[in-house]
């Protein structure tokens, strides 16, 4: 059984290995696939991109941990959710909102009493309860005999994006290891509201054009595509777009203006 792992722990101070030691002590002939461990600390929205990217590569069957859990030890749940063909173990704070939004699903929280009966700290599930409940399924438990059903299910859905009539204002949820600048703007949302985009504006910069591939520019110009999971996303060819914007992830915003269709 596979069982991959994304996280924000980084890799200096030992937490990735204190989880995939857990792993390894209780699912020993899992094969554990690292991901990355370098989504920027609490980067709930860049961990949720991040996964949509890789988690219908894997083999049908594959287990999916994925921990940016800024809320450790709150109110909010520990989830197992059981797609058509994967499993995806991790809090319910909007991680896997993109993944949910394509997939039909069952939801089950993590009963700690079943994986982890001498829980003592609340402050890293990861190890605590994510791992070994991740660790059980590779061992053929089901996700019922760990989990409690959710019967009514109300995952949290973070606000990536603001509609004002035909404008749109987009947080940026990721910038790749290009410097592209990736929006929350699913080509998707736009046939949901039966808009076409009239411009594109970010900054100082605004086009009313989106480009199929990045090569139909000139080398380090800026423009817009729909990227390869198609959401609408600013670049610069051969070049970073952050940089070229100066952007601050965390305070700008890209403006779109629609048109109904």
């Amino acid at each position: 059984m596979i069982i991959t792992f994304m996280s924000d722990f980084g890799t200096e101070d030992g937490y990735v290995g204190s989880v995939k030691g857990v792993l390894l002590s209780k699912a020993p002939k899992a094969t554990l696939i690292d991901i990355t461990h370098a989504i920027s600390p609490f980067d709930v929205a860049g961990g949720a991109y991040t996964l949509l990217n890789y988690y219908d590569s894997f083999p049908p069957g594959t287990i999916h941990l994925a921990v940016v859990d800024p809320g450790v030890g709150s109110t909010r749940k520990a989830l197992i959710l059981k797609l058509r063909n994967y499993y995806l173990i991790g809090p319910d704070n909007g991680l896997f909102s993109f993944v949910l939004q394509h997939e039909t699903f069952s939801a089950y929280e993590i009963n700690a009493r079943v994986v982890n009966p001498e829980l003592k700290h609340a402050t890293f599930h990861a190890r605590d309860l994510f791992a070994p409940a991740a660790a059980m399924l590779a061992n053929g438990a089901s996700p019922g005999r760990i989990g409690i059903p959710l019967k009514q299910v109300e995952l949290r859905q973070p606000d990536f994006w603001e509609r004002q009539n035909n404008l749109l204002k987009l947080k940026i949820i990721a910038v790749d290891h290009f410097g592209n600048i990736i929006t929350a703007l699913h080509r998707d949302d736009l046939k949901r509201l039966r808009k076409t985009i009239k411009a594109v504006m970010f900054k100082n910069f605004k086009t009313d054009h989106i480009h199929s591939y990045y090569a139909e520019v000139g080398k380090g110009e800026p423009l817009v595509l729909w990227n390869s999971l198609n959401f609408l996303e600013i670049a610069v060819r051969e070049g970073s777009a952050a940089r070229y914007f100066k952007t601050d992830v965390k305070k700008d915003y890209v403006l779109v203006e629609c048109s109904d269709l």
